[in-house]
């Protein structure tokens, strides 16, 4: 899986590509802002326009499940889902990327032109996805028991995209997360910090 993500970000960006820097603009734009839609809905409304509703919530929701590494919420997004929301784009990209952590490079690509085909920004496109990589390199590592070279990798993912947010928190966030995937809990974790569990674990949201 990890070869094939790397091709497909050769393939995008160049045969040798770097990471890309930071557009604070794009990965502070995955946080949501307070909605206007209401205004909207009623000015389409009075021109006789249809609106087609969509989850004001759901940008906010994928945001949190990407930054936990809940890549299987993350692969029920579907396209119908979509297609009607103003941040479709993003969305499109962090569903891609649930699919590619688990393996679903067909699908995964499709969301990735969908992203494009939406107007996703390359330099946002080229953080998810070296984000994605860095991801599966910390899966990597902690499969082979190296806990310090796995939160690296978590870490530099989490940054990456959402350089905002509390990163110690959330890089133990994501490392949990993906140990609890691999079906090892890191437990060393949960005693160096014992309110960690608490405070990563929410009940997980059902996107429909």
């Amino acid at each position: 899986m990890l070869n094939s993500l790397t091709k497909w970000i050769r393939h995008l960006f160049g045969s040798k590509p770097q990471e890309p820097e930071q557009d604070v603009a794009a990965t502070f734009a995955f946080s949501e802002e307070p909605s206007s839609t209401g205004k909207k809905v009623t000015a389409f409304a009075e021109e006789g326009i249809t609106v087609v509703p969509y989850d004001e919530n759901l940008l906010e929701r994928a945001r949190i499940q990407w930054q936990f590494g809940d890549w299987e919420s993350l692969a029920r997004l579907e396209r119908n889902t979509l297609q009607h929301h103003p941040d479709r784009a993003k969305l499109a990209l962090l569903a891609a990327s649930g699919h590619f952590q688990q393996g679903n490079i067909s699908v995964a690509k499709q969301f990735i032109q969908l992203a494009q085909d939406w107007g996703c920004s390359k330099r946002l496109l080229g953080q998810v996805l070296i984000a994605g990589v860095h991801n599966s390199l910390g899966r990597t590592a902690a499969s082979m028991g190296d806990k310090e070279r796995a939160m690296s990798h978590f870490g530099n993912a989490v940054s990456l995209v959402t350089p905002g947010s509390d990163l110690r928190l959330v890089t133990r966030a994501r490392t949990l997360e993906q140990y609890s995937q691999l079906g090892q809990p890191p437990i060393e974790l949960l005693q160096h910090d014992p309110k960690l569990s608490e405070a990563t674990y929410p009940q997980k949201e059902t996107i429909s």
